[in-house]
């Protein structure tokens, strides 16, 4: 856990780690040569060596070039003299940051210039008389140091790839969550939206024709008026049960809807609702299997929206036929109507009404149709395919 903590640490404060550790190697070296009587040389080289490795990680070109002349300076300088310094193990030092952390040719440069740094210490150290084979066997131990830098860098630069890819990935699956996340609020938005607009546009079509219709009657028939106000009262009841019901799923912590959806048994109910309102409606309902409570919403808001467009463009004394049936493995659902007046505005094809139902019979892979008849009056025609 404290391993974890301080390489956590150097890793986000590299600038500061690696000046602590120059300075350490640095104090060392001086500390060494304080011991035997070094000549300035050697101190002057040692600094050369081990100061560019404070920045090792941050411009990791740089310090290999400065380290390799460094080195390279060393040889042509005090080879014959001094020889080795302690401080030579930034060499390898350098290598490695140049593979793990810079581009790949400066990787490639540092080894070949550590390698024949090796060869050249090889050739020059110990300065002693010895066989060639001990010269062989030191620049092999040098070069196997710059090989065994190269081999850590480049796991190293491997790792921090890998740290790196599964960083993006984990970015992305987050981005992802985040676009699914909103995805699913603005479906649930939409869904919301169009269960209000079916039910709001719907009973205030009821509504205004129906005030529209007790206000002319007041005066002449009471009875009719009265009529009226009491279709009136009991289709904002209705709409307002609904609205609390689509209130009802927002606030639900499960977003489960809190009552009972409308489904095909409630057509009836509904076409009943909208007879008593003054608009004549047939219906013709052949299913011999019942449909399931999803589909059933489909047909129920389908209907009620081809009903709301009769009663706001057919005009006055208009029929309306609803037709519900199977047909070729699939529910057909058809609204006309024998209304004479020409549709304008957002029943007549266009606006949230139709969009919405399209998208309610889309949503099971069905079709929604809006025409005239070749007799007069217009069609609404809904084809949603049931799977057997």
């Amino acid at each position: 856990m404290l391993g974890e903590r301080v390489d956590s640490w150097m890793r986000g404060h590299a600038l500061s780690a690696d000046t602590v550790a120059a300075l350490v190697l640095a104090g060392c070296s001086v500390l060494l040569g304080l011991q035997f009587d070094a000549d300035a040389c050697y101190f002057v080289l040692s600094l050369l060596l081990t100061v560019p490795l404070a920045v090792r990680r941050r411009v990791p070109v740089l310090c290999a070039a400065l380290v390799s002349a460094a080195a390279f300076a060393q040889w042509l300088t005090v080879r014959d003299s001094i020889g080795a310094l302690p401080a030579d193990v930034a060499v390898p030092i350098a290598v490695h940051a140049a593979v793990a952390h810079g581009p790949v040719w400066a990787g490639r440069l540092a080894t070949a210039a550590g390698l024949l740094g090796a060869v050249l210490g090889g050739w020059s150290w110990p300065q002693l008389p010895v066989p060639v084979s001990l010269h062989v066997v030191l620049g092999a131990l040098l070069g196997s140091t710059v090989v065994a830098a190269w081999a850590v860098g480049v796991l190293h630069r491997v790792r921090r790839k890998q740290v790196d890819m599964l960083a993006e990935r984990a970015r992305l699956l987050e981005a992802e969550r985040d676009q699914r996340a909103r995805l699913a609020v603005l479906g649930e938005r939409t869904r919301i939206a169009r269960e209000m607009h079916d039910v709001v546009a719907h009973t205030l079509a009821v509504v205004i024709a129906q005030a529209d219709g007790g206000r002319y009657a007041a005066a002449t028939s009471p009875e009719t008026a009265t009529s009226a106000l009491a279709t009136i009262g009991d289709h904002a009841r209705q709409a307002l049960g609904e609205v609390r019901r689509v209130l009802g799923v927002l606030r639900s912590d499960s977003g489960e809807s809190v009552a009972p959806q409308p489904g095909a048994a409630d057509v009836r109910e509904l076409v009943e609702r909208v007879r008593a309102g003054g608009l004549d409606v047939r219906l013709t309902m052949e299913l011999p299997v019942p449909v399931e409570p999803a589909l059933g919403l489909v047909l129920y808001r389908i209907v009620q929206e081809g009903l709301t467009n009769v009663l706001k463009h057919a005009g006055a004394g208009a029929r309306a036929e609803v037709a519900i049936r199977w047909e070729d493995g699939g529910l057909a659902i058809d609204v006309r109507d024998e209304g004479g007046t020409p549709r304008t505005g957002p029943g007549a094809g266009g606006g949230y009404g139709l969009a919405g139902m399209r998208e309610r019979a889309g949503a099971h892979g069905g079709t929604v149709t809006f025409g005239e008849r070749p007799g007069g009056g217009h069609v609404l025609s809904a084809r949603i395919p049931v799977p057997s």
